[in-house]
């Protein structure tokens, strides 16, 4: 096989302003030998981990839990099952393979996370933008929306296993004026911001493999506000990206999970400016009912293009003013101290 070096640049963007919901969030899937009972009875309790570690978002706080008694009953969580043929790109050649996907009941599973107290990361996340810069026998290139490329695939497949919606970049005309392979390979994180700002994303994440397709090493960094973290990740090219992501899943669930209380709710008012017709209401109201943290709203006032609010949340107030802003909707003042002030956005 061919010597590979590359470098893969991933551009999260600095105070995530878009997100996404996950749909798939209580679901897993897993290769199948067959579609009897007991195949299934024997693949429950590691979906429902997968599962687990997808909704807290950390697998070191679910590894110091004890989960054991909710993974071995995982088949009273089971919503529904089905069974699909998929192409296995893995084998040489690729050939069909039964695959087993379990959907998993969300209340159930929240309930018994909350019981074993386990935090819970919010079905809406921020979406991700990734910057993939390629070098391969000496042609350098950034690959984006609509190159087939296995990279791509590699990186979509450890991301949705761990719940991260993610953007891929156009590459369009406008992208490859903005930024260049030596941009992405250097470090030029003010072109990489720049290029990066008609996509809405704020998590700033970079990451150089270097090695071939049996042995590599990729160094990482992400940057989320003020918070920098770096790692590293080793193996095969599908062991050092999924590692990588699993990382980076982890930073993001620690830095914006919470602990969902059913013992009682806390009070959080807050002052929504520029809200002037009834669309921006809505978009208001349907954002902050999507949140599983919210039991209920009331309106306090609505005057002249501003929304005073009380929200009631299972969830710490401070914890919960840190997701508030990630879904695209609302976004704080810049002059406010008291993490009560918001704008909405166009």
């Amino acid at each position: 096989m061919p010597r590979l070096f590359f470098s893969l640049i991933f551009v999260f963007a600095a105070s995530i302003a878009s997100a996404a919901e996950v749909t798939d969030l209580y679901q897993a899937q897993a290769p199948a030998e067959s579609q009897t009972e007991e195949e299934r009875q024997r693949l429950a309790p590691d979906l429902l981990k997968q599962v687990v570690i997808k909704v807290v978002g950390d697998r070191r706080a679910v590894e110091q839990a004890d989960i054991s008694a909710l993974v071995t009953d995982a088949e009273r969580y089971i919503d529904q099952y089905y069974y699909q043929q998929i192409l296995n790109m893995d084998s040489d050649p690729p050939e069909q393979q039964l695959m087993l996907t379990l959907d998993f009941n969300a209340n159930a599973i929240n309930t018994a996370l909350q019981r074993i107290g386990l935090p819970v990361w919010d079905k809406i996340r921020p979406e991700s933008l990734i910057w993939v810069a390629i070098e391969y026998e000496g042609n350098q290139q950034l690959i984006g929306e609509g190159d087939e490329h296995s990279l791509l695939l590699q990186i979509d497949k450890a991301a949705k296993n761990r719940g991260i919606p993610l953007l891929i970049p156009l590459m369009d005309l406008e992208d490859q004026t903005q930024l260049t392979f030596n941009d992405v390979s250097t470090g030029n994180n003010t072109a990489v911001k720049q290029a990066s700002e008609r996509y809405g994303a704020s998590v700033l994440v970079t990451a150089r493999l270097r090695g071939n397709a049996e042995s590599t090493e990729i160094s990482w960094q992400s940057i989320l506000t003020d918070d920098v973290e770096r790692w590293s990740s080793q193996g095969d090219v599908q062991t050092a990206i999924r590692t990588g992501v699993d990382a980076l899943a982890d930073h993001l669930g620690r830095r914006l999970n919470m602990s969902i209380s059913t013992s009682g709710e806390a009070e959080l008012a807050i002052q929504v400016s520029g809200v002037n017709d009834y669309e921006g209401y809505s978009r208001i109201m349907d954002y902050l009912e999507s949140l599983q943290a919210v039991s209920d709203i009331k309106v306090g006032s609505l005057g002249s293009e501003s929304l005073d609010l009380v929200l009631f949340i299972q969830a710490e107030p401070e914890r919960f003013r840190q997701l508030l802003s990630i879904g695209g909707v609302i976004q704080p003042e810049i002059n406010d101290t008291t993490g009560l002030q918001y704008r909405l956005l166009p």
